[in-house]
Protein backbone atom coordinates (compact mmCIF):
# COMPACT_ATOMS: atom_id res chain seq x y z
CA UNK A 1 0.00 0.00 0.00
CA UNK A 2 3.32 2.39 0.63
CA UNK A 3 4.23 1.54 -2.57
CA UNK A 4 0.68 2.77 -4.63
CA UNK A 5 0.74 5.75 -2.55
CA UNK A 6 4.62 6.46 -3.54
CA UNK A 7 3.51 6.53 -7.11
CA UNK A 8 -0.03 7.74 -6.79
CA UNK A 9 1.92 11.01 -5.38
CA UNK A 10 4.69 11.10 -7.91
CA UNK A 11 2.13 11.07 -10.30
CA UNK A 12 -0.81 13.58 -9.22
CA UNK A 13 3.16 15.90 -8.27
CA UNK A 14 4.26 15.23 -12.01
CA UNK A 15 0.55 16.35 -13.15
CA UNK A 16 0.57 19.18 -10.96
CA UNK A 17 3.69 20.41 -12.49
CA UNK A 18 2.51 19.74 -16.20
CA UNK A 19 -0.48 22.33 -15.49
CA UNK A 20 1.81 24.79 -13.41
CA UNK A 21 4.07 25.44 -16.22
CA UNK A 22 1.32 25.42 -19.15
CA UNK A 23 0.11 28.54 -16.82
CA UNK A 24 2.90 30.41 -16.89
CA UNK A 25 3.07 29.91 -20.45
CA UNK A 26 -0.08 30.90 -20.96
CA UNK A 27 0.33 34.14 -18.79
CA UNK A 28 3.98 35.03 -20.33
CA UNK A 29 2.44 36.31 -23.56
CA UNK A 30 -0.49 38.13 -21.75
CA UNK A 31 2.42 40.45 -19.42
CA UNK A 32 3.99 41.50 -22.72
CA UNK A 33 0.04 42.58 -23.51
CA UNK A 34 -0.17 44.60 -20.75
CA UNK A 35 3.36 45.97 -21.20
CA UNK A 36 2.20 47.29 -24.20
CA UNK A 37 -1.11 48.67 -23.33
CA UNK A 38 0.41 50.83 -20.51
CA UNK A 39 3.38 52.08 -22.40
CA UNK A 40 1.11 53.14 -25.08
CA UNK A 41 -1.62 54.94 -22.50
CA UNK A 42 1.58 56.50 -20.85
CA UNK A 43 2.64 57.75 -24.55
CA UNK A 44 -0.78 59.04 -24.92
CA UNK A 45 -0.28 61.06 -21.80
CA UNK A 46 2.53 62.27 -22.76
CA UNK A 47 1.33 63.74 -26.12
CA UNK A 48 -1.69 65.14 -24.27
CA UNK A 49 0.80 66.54 -21.58
CA UNK A 50 2.74 68.40 -24.56
CA UNK A 51 -0.62 69.90 -25.78
CA UNK A 52 -1.81 71.18 -23.18
CA UNK A 53 1.12 72.79 -21.59
CA UNK A 54 1.04 76.86 -22.32
CA UNK A 55 3.29 77.94 -25.13
CA UNK A 56 5.23 80.42 -22.93
CA UNK A 57 5.99 77.51 -20.21
CA UNK A 58 7.12 74.72 -23.30
CA UNK A 59 9.19 77.58 -24.78
CA UNK A 60 10.81 78.65 -21.27
CA UNK A 61 14.00 77.98 -19.37
CA UNK A 62 12.89 75.44 -17.40
CA UNK A 63 10.72 73.86 -19.83
CA UNK A 64 10.12 70.08 -19.45
CA UNK A 65 10.99 69.60 -22.95
CA UNK A 66 14.72 71.22 -23.12
CA UNK A 67 16.23 72.36 -26.86
CA UNK A 68 18.10 69.39 -29.20
CA UNK A 69 20.71 68.06 -28.10
CA UNK A 70 19.59 68.32 -24.57
CA UNK A 71 17.50 66.07 -23.13
CA UNK A 72 15.75 65.03 -20.03
CA UNK A 73 15.28 61.98 -19.11
CA UNK A 74 13.21 60.64 -15.89
CA UNK A 75 11.92 57.40 -14.68
CA UNK A 76 8.37 56.89 -14.45
CA UNK A 77 6.42 54.24 -13.31
CA UNK A 78 3.97 53.50 -16.30
CA UNK A 79 1.60 51.47 -13.99
CA UNK A 80 1.42 48.10 -12.21
CA UNK A 81 0.80 44.70 -12.54
CA UNK A 82 -1.70 42.09 -10.58
CA UNK A 83 0.13 42.09 -7.44
CA UNK A 84 1.03 45.53 -6.84
CA UNK A 85 3.96 44.86 -9.06
CA UNK A 86 5.32 48.09 -10.51
CA UNK A 87 6.11 48.87 -14.29
CA UNK A 88 8.65 51.25 -14.89
CA UNK A 89 10.00 53.41 -17.74
CA UNK A 90 12.22 56.04 -19.11
CA UNK A 91 11.05 58.75 -20.57
CA UNK A 92 13.14 61.04 -22.62
CA UNK A 93 11.99 64.52 -23.68
CA UNK A 94 13.26 66.90 -26.38
CA UNK A 95 12.48 69.65 -28.35
CA UNK A 96 13.80 70.51 -31.78
CA UNK A 97 12.67 73.84 -33.46
CA UNK A 98 11.71 74.36 -37.32
CA UNK A 99 14.41 76.07 -39.83
CA UNK A 100 12.15 79.12 -40.48
CA UNK A 101 11.96 80.60 -36.57
CA UNK A 102 13.68 83.14 -35.76
CA UNK A 103 17.46 83.05 -34.72
CA UNK A 104 15.90 83.92 -30.47
CA UNK A 105 13.89 81.00 -31.21
CA UNK A 106 16.02 78.74 -32.65
CA UNK A 107 15.80 78.94 -35.96
CA UNK A 108 17.89 80.43 -38.81
CA UNK A 109 14.54 82.47 -40.46
CA UNK A 110 14.17 86.12 -41.19
CA UNK A 111 11.79 88.48 -41.14
CA UNK A 112 11.20 87.87 -44.47
CA UNK A 113 10.91 84.59 -44.69
CA UNK A 114 8.96 84.51 -41.16
CA UNK A 115 7.27 88.10 -41.21
CA UNK A 116 4.44 86.94 -38.55
CA UNK A 117 7.11 85.73 -36.05
CA UNK A 118 5.96 82.20 -35.84
CA UNK A 119 7.59 79.72 -33.61
CA UNK A 120 7.03 75.78 -34.51
CA UNK A 121 7.99 73.33 -32.26
CA UNK A 122 8.65 69.52 -32.59
CA UNK A 123 8.17 67.84 -29.23
CA UNK A 124 9.17 64.48 -28.71
CA UNK A 125 8.96 62.10 -26.09
CA UNK A 126 10.75 58.48 -26.04
CA UNK A 127 9.67 56.07 -23.71
CA UNK A 128 12.04 53.12 -23.33
CA UNK A 129 11.26 50.19 -21.17
CA UNK A 130 12.28 46.33 -20.84
CA UNK A 131 10.12 43.28 -20.95
CA UNK A 132 12.01 40.13 -19.69
CA UNK A 133 15.16 40.80 -21.51
CA UNK A 134 13.97 42.99 -24.31
CA UNK A 135 14.41 46.28 -24.59
CA UNK A 136 11.43 48.63 -26.42
CA UNK A 137 11.38 52.01 -27.43
CA UNK A 138 8.24 54.00 -28.56
CA UNK A 139 8.25 57.60 -29.62
CA UNK A 140 5.69 60.49 -30.08
CA UNK A 141 6.00 63.70 -31.66
CA UNK A 142 3.70 66.71 -31.83
CA UNK A 143 4.01 69.62 -33.74
CA UNK A 144 3.33 72.88 -31.62
CA UNK A 145 2.62 76.30 -33.27
CA UNK A 146 2.40 79.34 -32.84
Amino acid sequence: MLVELTIALTLLTSIGLIVFKGNLDIMAPRQWVIHQNMSDAYLTYEEAYAQRISFEQLTGVDSPWPIYPQTDNTEVEMGKLPGGLPITASVIRTRIPDSNNLPEFGGSGSNSSNPSEMQTWQIQSHLSYQIGENDYIKSRTIIRTQ
